[in-house]
């Protein structure tokens, strides 16, 4: 969810500072022996700026370099994983029913994206969105809305929406949860069902698939007041880990073949009554997790992993810039690429993969108010 801060002299200053310190460090950083990988990043943006980059970075030294940027998108704050035919798609995220969902074509040559298509996501403040590409299928989560609109891909890779499925109810938190607000939709670890965050009734909603319908027995209850934000799954397809934005603590689910869920363990990741825990994931290897918290002590909890039980274990705290959001780590588990919203920049930490813990590298990809980092190949 979008939060609105005022806007100082000082913010404008440090944020063109910035820009300045970005060519600067694109010198000393960027000595690459190859751009062995790309990410885009997404931001809370107007539509006249580059809401959207493409970098490339190089996992093994941390060095990075700007390739492109798209305009025409308002606050393209999530972007979907590349599909199989080069299309992603970015989520338009407005305080009202006149959102949309946009279809981009990645060109690997040029590292260029272009818009191709959009569909109005018939609910407001889409602030997610997942690509089932075998599926023909693209997913937002609509925050304000209350509700997940479904899209069909077209032959282009651009969406027409479906339908919207939109969930009633509220929790125990008096200005948080006045109504269900859907933070994040993801494929159960079997592909048979939609595993859908509502911050504002406590629930994981559970949508069947390919029917797309919903019956409330099937949800996922977590404690009153948690408020589930975003999730990841074990790669053994046993375990799933709910970071709660109100609640700041980590929620360990044990799935049973017959798709039924069990809390198995619950941890504190914010300590100190934030209400802002953001984002969550596994590392690599697995054999730690990662959860990013804000408002309050902005760092990411840092836990290890119990590979026979799927518990985690609290082993440390990483202060990092201002309202760091989603985070990134790299396929080989080096470094995680923080987006620190309020830090207008994309912070570099180094992973000690012994420990787990992270150290900040110094190296900053300064960007306007990023949101969504999302490697693409």
């Amino acid at each position: 969810m979008k939060l609105t801060l005022p806007i100082t002299m000082f913010t404008v200053f440090m944020f063109f500072m910035g820009c300045e310190m970005s060519n600067n460090q694109e010198k000393t950083y960027n000595d690459m022996r190859e751009d062995s990988l790309v990410f885009i990043s997404g931001s809370y943006s107007s539509a006249g700026e580059e809401g959207i980059k493409v970098f490339t970075f190089d996992e093994s030294n941390a060095g990075f370099t700007y390739k492109s940027g798209v305009k025409g998108v308002s606050n393209p704050s999530f972007l979907s994983e590349l599909t199989g035919n080069n299309i992603l798609y970015s989520v338009a995220e407005c305080d009202t029913d006149d959102s949309f969902l946009y279809s981009m074509k990645y060109n690997p040559d040029s590292m260029n994206l272009v818009v191709i298509g959009c569909d109005k996501t018939n609910g407001a403040a889409p602030c997610f969105v997942m690509a089932d590409w075998k599926g023909n299928k693209v997913f937002t989560a609509n925050y304000s809305g209350g509700s997940i609109s479904v899209f069909k891909i077209d032959s282009t890779g651009n969406v027409v929406r479906e339908k919207n499925i939109c969930f009633n109810g509220k929790g125990v938190h008096m200005t948080r949860q006045e109504a269900p607000h859907i933070h994040s939709v993801y494929m159960s670890p079997d592909s048979t069902k939609l595993w859908i965050c509502d911050l504002g009734t406590d629930r994981i909603r559970v949508v069947d698939m390919p029917a797309l319908s919903h019956d409330e027995a099937d949800d996922i209850l977590l404690p009153d007041g948690s408020g589930p934000r975003h999730m990841c799954f074990h790669s053994s397809g046993k375990y799933a880990y709910v970071i709660t934005e109100l609640s700041g603590d980590v929620v360990v689910l044990g799935i049973k073949e017959d798709n039924k869920v069990d809390i198995i363990q619950t941890v504190k990741a914010d300590t100190l009554g934030g209400e802002g825990s953001a984002d969550i994931h596994l590392s690599p290897d697995e054999k730690f997790l990662y959860a990013s918290c804000r408002i309050k002590g902005d760092g990411i909890a840092v836990f290890s992993v119990s590979s026979q039980t799927g518990k985690v274990t609290r082993v440390g705290y990483c202060p990092t810039g201002k309202h760091p959001r989603n985070f990134a780590i790299t396929p080989n588990g080096n470094y995680i690429l923080v987006a620190c919203r309020d830090e207008n920049a994309i912070e570099i930490y180094e992973v000690n993969k012994e420990t787990g813990m992270l150290k900040d590298t110094g190296k900053r990809i300064y960007t306007k108010a990023p949101v969504c980092v999302r490697w693409i190949l």
